[in-house]
Parts: C-alpha cells; sequence; structure tokens
C-alpha cells in the first residue's frame, strides 16, 4: 500500500511539475529576444528552459508570424552601424573603429544576418620605416538580437582580394534543420570562375567544380527550400541575354531561361514559396508599373505572369530597391518605403523619420530568434 502511494505521489508531482513547465513555456515563448535575455538570469531552471531547442524552435514559429525588415543606415557620426526595423525600432550591430568598416548585408534568415565585412590590415615595410595598409575581406555572422557575431574561416579570395578578383556570395538554409552553407563565386578576368562551398555542420571550406557566366551582385540572389538563385548574364549571338543560376543543398548546378520580355531585367523573390521575377518599368516620366512572374516548371523553364500593377503612391523619386518577401513586395526611394500586398493589392507607405539626404542599404527581410550563429542547435 505504501508502495503504491509512493508511485501515486511521484507520479502527481510529475505532472504538475509538466503543468508548470508547459505554463511557464507559454508565457515566455510570447516575449521578444530582449526580454528573454534577461530572464535568462533569473535561474537555473529558466535558463535551461530558454537554451533548450524546443523552445528555441517554439519561439521562432512565433516570431515568424510578424516579420519585418531591416536596412542600414549611415547617419551615425562615430560610424556605428545600425540594422534599422521599418516600424522605427533601431539596434546596434557593432561599433566601428580605424580597422573596421561595415561594407554590406548579403541576407537574413531565421534571425541570422550574413555581412560582407572590410577590413584594413597594417603591416610595416621592408625598411621599417613606414606603414603599408592591407586590405582584406571577412564574412560575419549576426544576431542582432541576441548579439553574437561569428566569424567564417577566410578563404584565399578573403585574404587577398584585388581589383582583378571579383566575388559573389550566396547562402543556402536548409529547409527542415537549421544548418546553412555559404557559396563564394571568385574569379579573374579571362580566367574559369571558382567556387567554395562553407558548411555549419563541417565549420569548413571546400572547393567544388563550377561553370559559371557573370553573376550579378551577392545582395540579390535569393534561397527557397535550399536552393540558391542568381541571376546572370551571358553572350548569345552577340547579344547579352540573362538565365538564372541555381544550386541546391546538395551542391548540384542547374541553370533556368527567364521571360523573353525580361532577358535582362528584374529582381528575384520569394513569393509564397515559388521563385519569382518582378519587373519594374518606367511607363511615363515617374510612373512605374511592376510586371510579376511566377516560374511554374524549373526543368522547362516555364514562368505565369501572375499579376501586373501600377505603383499607386506618389513619388518623385526614382525607385531603388525591390524586395519580395513572401506575399508582399517593398518598393523603396531615398525617402520611403511602400509595401504592396499581393492578395489584397494594397500598400502601405513609411516615410524616413531621418529625412531624404541620409544613405540607407538594401532592405532585408528579418525575424529576430534565439539560433546560435555557428549553426542549427542540438536535437
Amino acid at each position: 500500500m505504501n508502495d503504491f502511494r509512493s508511485r501515486e505521489c511521484k507520479h502527481s508531482h510529475q505532472n504538475k511539475v509538466f503543468e508548470v513547465e508547459e505554463t511557464l513555456t507559454n508565457i515566455l515563448v510570447k516575449l521578444p529576444v530582449k526580454s528573454l535575455l534577461i530572464c535568462k538570469s533569473v535561474c537555473k531552471y529558466w535558463k535551461s528552459l530558454i537554451c533548450s531547442p524546443s523552445f528555441m524552435r517554439m519561439h521562432l514559429i512565433r516570431c515568424q508570424e510578424n516579420p519585418s525588415y531591416i536596412v542600414r543606415n549611415y547617419r551615425s557620426a562615430n560610424h556605428i552601424h545600425l540594422l534599422t526595423k521599418i516600424d522605427g525600432e533601431t539596434t546596434q550591430i557593432h561599433p566601428s573603429s580605424n580597422r573596421f568598416s561595415f561594407k554590406g548585408m548579403i541576407c537574413s534568415f531565421n534571425g541570422l544576418v550574413f555581412c560582407i565585412e572590410h577590413h584594413t590590415r597594417h603591416v610595416c615595410t621592408c625598411d621599417q620605416m613606414a606603414l603599408c595598409g592591407m586590405e582584406y575581406l571577412s564574412i560575419t555572422i549576426r544576431n542582432p538580437a541576441t548579439q553574437q557575431v561569428f566569424i567564417l574561416p577566410s578563404t584565399p579570395a578573403l585574404k587577398c582580394p584585388n581589383h582583378n578578383t571579383l566575388s559573389t556570395f550566396g547562402v543556402s538554409f536548409h529547409p527542415t534543420i537549421y544548418e546553412y552553407k555559404v557559396f563564394q563565386f571568385f574569379f579573374k578576368r579571362r580566367q574559369p570562375h571558382k567556387c567554395m562551398v562553407y558548411s555549419s555542420i563541417t565549420g569548413s571550406w571546400k572547393f567544388i567544380s563550377a561553370t559559371v557566366e557573370h553573376l550579378d551582385s551577392s545582395d540579390k540572389h535569393v534561397c527557397i527550400n535550399g536552393t540558391v538563385y542568381w541571376l546572370c548574364k551571358s553572350v548569345l549571338d552577340g547579344w547579352w541575354v540573362g538565365h538564372i543560376l541555381a544550386i541546391d543543398w546538395e551542391e548540384n548546378f542547374s541553370t533556368i531561361r527567364i521571360p523573353k520580355e525580361e532577358t535582362m531585367n528584374g529582381v528575384l523573390g520569394n513569393l509564397e514559396g515559388c521563385l519569382s521575377i518582378v519587373v519594374v518599368a518606367e511607363d511615363r516620366p515617374l510612373e512605374y508599373r511592376f510586371d510579376i512572374w511566377v516560374l511554374e516548371d524549373s526543368k522547362k523553364s516555364i514562368w505565369v505572369k501572375k499579376l501586373s500593377d501600377y505603383v499607386s503612391f506618389s513619388t518623385r523619386d526614382q525607385i531603388l530597391w525591390v524586395v519580395v518577401e513572401v506575399n508582399e513586395i517593398l518598393f523603396g526611394t531615398k525617402k520611403q518605403y511602400s509595401i504592396y500586398n499581393i492578395h489584397t493589392r494594397s500598400w502601405k507607405v513609411f516615410d524616413w523619420a531621418y529625412g531624404p539626404y541620409w544613405g540607407f542599404s538594401l532592405p532585408i527581410a528579418y525575424t529576430e530568434s534565439l539560433l546560435p550563429c555557428n549553426g542549427g542547435i542540438d536535437s
């Protein structure tokens, strides 16, 4: 009888513990990352709960329901670079110094921001009488919410960049596990492209074979379900034509033809899980029309025009940026950003509070998270 009561009490105690943990989890998962970092210091139990893989996944899924956009601005006099959300919230990323400057953001996924950093290393010359500035690049992954930074190992093109060597980057995110791969294409004029890939699983770079034409810039690639896409240009019968280079998670290369109407123009995007091209054309002075094409069959390069519409907001400035994300398109000028909802065909306009003359980088979709910068989370 005593053994039965003992087992019953133990079972009842375990149920109460599970109920308390479930209630606490449901409360904490609704908090922003900034508050969770404070909650981690309450006690060891809270810290272990917040740092658990299951909690990180739950919190990320909830945050993905409310995504935002981030940009880099140049208004700080002491070169501190900021990520600014469309709703006006500003987060300091990294203070600058004489040896450090922010080159640019490549992309963002699950709260991690991938950046190209530009550095200058001062070394003495042979006669020890003068200093020579040696420039080099690095790829950093940053979590703005947790302030964590991770620097990838260098490659030959990162250590010794020069005017004759060009580099283009792209990031692939696995659709189900929290891992990523970074692709770097570097080439010298009149020489074949070379490609290296970094895996967060192995923590190292390796060469892979690639025959690649001229790629678009790094900040214009897009990743959908683990496959990375770039716009490419090549010469056909004496004319420049465009196509898309694709690399899947298994590092297989393929090419996709794009609609003839949009051979040399367009921005790639992820439109509700499908590869898309958005093309903006100026019909009349400062009157813009845009077309949205969606890839229906990648093997046969079949595209369907999803819709065409006109930019309804009034602007006297040229449209500088177009960003496609899930079910909306962001158009940016030097004074404002405007978001177009594809389902409702409605607009939401954001004016910059800092005035028209400050510089801003390409907007990038962003969702805050607790994920570490060096790769996935333990099972």
